[in-house]
């Protein structure tokens, strides 16, 4: 299903899907997690996949990431197709070209704050000095300088996913994916981690988001509905403003309503 999206000269597209597919097999029965889904991801944008749970917008997520392989369809990264790179190249991609933020969070429990925030650095074999540069620039912007030498176990939820979205940032992805990053926060940590990463979306970085929660989906430019497989409808809501929040709940409940 293509869904026609509003002509925009000034939108770059960074991510393109293409009839995406994918099926998993369980014994004999086949499960259709994504059925011909074709959509743009633009550059600088804010970009927000919603659906039911099971109604496959993490799989979206995945396959556009290539943290998981498509069944038939094709997926490109600019102007490289990503569904036909080697498991060695895709992971060079992830290294250089984008960043991850998991709701689980992920830390290396063993490692402090600042080990995993530089970590990525050094599997991409940037320098040291660069590494080191830029890991005390995101634990300020992520106001936790002062945690930075210890371990995820020594700090709250909060402060291990502002660590993990700085992690995310360290080598300068193109793209940031967030899966229901807040989703194992309380709301306050939640509003701040929301807060950062609309702070640095401000700054031009390219977000692409799942998330069930209607107050989170408020920070985006555009929604994506996820309904059985298939983009069920998208919602154009442009930059978000903290005056607006109570209006796009309203507006995003009731896009999601007239869906189903």
């Amino acid at each position: 299903m293509k869904v026609q999206l509003k002509p925009n000269e000034k939108k770059t597209v960074i991510l393109k899907a293409e009839h995406l597919y994918k099926t998993y097999q369980t014994g004999n029965e086949e499960f259709h997690a994504a059925k011909d889904m074709s959509l743009d991801i633009y550059e600088g944008e804010f970009t927000v996949i919603m659906g039911s749970s099971g109604s496959g917008k993490s799989t979206l997520l995945y396959m556009l990431s290539g943290l998981d392989s498509v069944s038939s369809g094709s997926v490109y990264f600019k102007e490289q197709r990503i569904d036909q790179l080697s498991e060695t190249q895709i992971t060079a991609l992830r290294s250089e070209r984008i960043g991850y933020v998991y709701q689980s969070i992920n830390l290396v429990p063993d490692l402090n704050l600042y080990e995993n925030i530089a970590l990525p650095g050094h599997v991409a074999g940037r320098s040291n000095k660069d590494i080191r540069t830029k890991a005390l620039y995101l634990l300020k912007l992520m106001n936790i300088e002062e945690q930075r030498d210890r371990l995820p176990s020594q700090v709250s939820g909060g402060q291990q996913q502002r660590a993990a979205i700085a992690r995310a940032l360290i080598n300068s992805p193109e793209v940031i994916f967030a899966d229901e990053p807040t989703g194992a926060l309380n709301q306050e940590q939640g509003t701040i981690i929301l807060d950062l990463l609309t702070e640095v979306n401000r700054d031009g970085q390219t977000i692409v988001m799942v998330t069930h929660d209607i107050k989170a989906a408020c920070r985006a430019d555009r929604i994506i509905l996820i309904k059985d497989g298939q983009i069920g409808g998208i919602l154009e809501l442009g930059k978000y403003k903290p005056e607006q929040l109570q209006s796009r709940e309203q507006q995003i409940f009731s896009f999601i309503a007239g869906k189903e």
